[in-house]
């Protein structure tokens, strides 16, 4: 398991705004660690995604992620969108060569909440911890 408190200090965190496949397309083996909260489901097509997340981790390195499986370019008629099941991601993260370390459903997780306000959303995510081996 990952605990934050054990992340050495002096570590860097970075984050760029952009399109994801653009902006990393030619990066190979630059990651230890890739955290994705409500991120895998704005892909068009989230297969391609974990397979850019595959490539750009280092041998060893973790992608963990948490969020539900909204697809955000669902029913948007002008915009390809693959929308497939958890177990099909499961099934595909196996397949591209992910080990899953750690998976649970997680309920009634808030996003975007204003505790002034009367009103919240609150999601069915899916947690998960996976690792590209050290040897392929």
């Amino acid at each position: 398991m990952l605990i934050l408190e054990n992340i050495p200090e002096g570590t860097k965190f970075g984050m760029c705004a952009g399109d994801f496949t653009e902006v990393y397309e030619k990066d190979v083996n630059r990651f230890n660690v890739i955290a994705a909260s409500f991120f895998l489901d704005t892909a068009h097509n989230i297969i391609g995604y974990l397979e850019l997340i595959y490539r750009i981790l280092k041998p060893g390195g973790h992608l963990i992620s948490l969020g539900p499986l909204l697809y955000h370019y669902a029913g948007m008629p002008d915009q390809p969108s693959l929308e497939i099941t958890w177990d099909d991601v499961l099934s595909c993260m196996k397949q591209i060569g992910f080990v899953i370390e750690e998976e649970s459903l997680i309920e009634n997780v808030p996003y975007i909440n204003n505790s002034s306000s009367m009103a919240s959303v609150l999601y069915k995510c899916k947690f998960f911890v996976a690792q590209k081996p050290l040897v392929s």
